[in-house]
């Protein structure tokens, strides 16, 4: 649980640290062995005026974490993780008046947490390496991109959808002799890899609240938008029901090791990708606010309050 003094004492010190608290004036922070983590965005002081440690807040995590596009100058692009300056962590941490550590990276799967993430000409550390025994709260949004679940939920629909453009290919091409879903087959060992990674962070951190963010809905319960998101229409279903199945499989997962849990399927309601008001982007993205198949700022700062509630 959060130790409420500190994060008054945080709150106190903002004043003292306006400047500083600024979701535009990030400082770089070190890394355990003392170089120089690019890949870390801290806001503010790490203690307070007499001495005592303030509040630390570590947010971990995967694209639905990092934001892409939301908004992201040229300047911004750390080192390939993509993650915007104002994604939720970054607004969780100026309403809450604490600094911010944010490792979240464009890509990342449960595996990222424990393992180095490497790109084409760098590689960023494992983003548990983030947490100490001071950690106070954690988010955590993470995995979608454990066996590629995300990109074959989406992207190998996609590419089949022509082949019968008002049935179901992607459904009948993932059906096994068995009667199995070559998809839904992993959805147990990423249950049990997110309940691997809360368990380690309540050793690494045990003082720490510990909030897991799902998913929220992509596609809607009835009809379909294939101008944002070329589905076969008979996919949408399948689609949507692998999208609730990774949600689901996460909250078991995160809440069995001892994580709360962000119900986003539910918060997104009315908020799919079809709708009026869409959370997240079609396939095409929208420039400067989120990439394709991707959060918007109104999912961010959706999920962004949320937090701040159960905090």
């Amino acid at each position: 649980m959060l130790r409420p003094t500190r994060l008054t004492a945080a709150r106190a010190l903002a004043g003292a640290v306006a400047a500083a608290l600024t979701l535009s004036a990030c400082q770089v922070a070190s890394e355990p062995q003392g170089e120089p983590d690019p890949d870390v965005t801290q806001v503010g002081s790490t203690q307070t005026p007499d001495g005592e440690d303030e509040f630390v807040y570590v947010a971990m995590g995967d694209s639905y974490t990092a934001a892409p596009l939301f908004p992201l100058a040229e300047q911004e692009q750390i080192n390939g993780c993509l993650r915007s300056d104002q994604n939720y962590p970054a607004l969780v941490a100026s309403q809450l008046d604490v600094p911010l550590i944010d490792v979240s990276c464009s890509g990342a799967s449960t595996t990222s947490m424990f393992a180095a993430q490497r790109f084409i000409d760098n590689e960023r550390p494992p983003q548990l390496d983030s947490l100490t025994s001071d950690t106070d709260l954690v988010t955590l949004g993470i995995g979608a991109n454990d066996f590629r679940y995300f990109s074959k939920m989406i992207f190998t629909c996609l590419k089949v959808a022509k082949r019968d453009p008002e049935g179901s290919p992607c459904r009948d091409k993932n059906l096994t002799p068995k009667g199995r879903d070559r998809i839904e087959r992993h959805l147990g060992e990423i249950r049990r890899n997110v309940s691997r990674v809360v368990r380690t962070i309540g050793r690494k951190a045990p003082n720490a609240q510990i909030l897991l963010v799902g998913y929220p809905q992509l596609l809607p319960a009835e009809g379909t938008c294939r101008n944002k998101l070329p589905l076969a229409v008979g996919d949408y279903a399948y689609t949507r029901d692998l999208n609730l199945r990774l949600s689901n499989a996460v909250r078991k997962g995160g809440v069995k090791a001892g994580a709360e849990f962000v119900d986003l399927v539910e918060a997104s309601q009315g908020h799919d990708i079809c709708s009026k008001e869409p959370w997240v982007a079609g396939i095409r993205g929208a420039p400067k606010r989120a990439m394709g198949l991707h959060p918007y700022p109104a999912e961010q700062q959706a999920v962004a309050d949320l937090l701040v509630a159960m905090i």
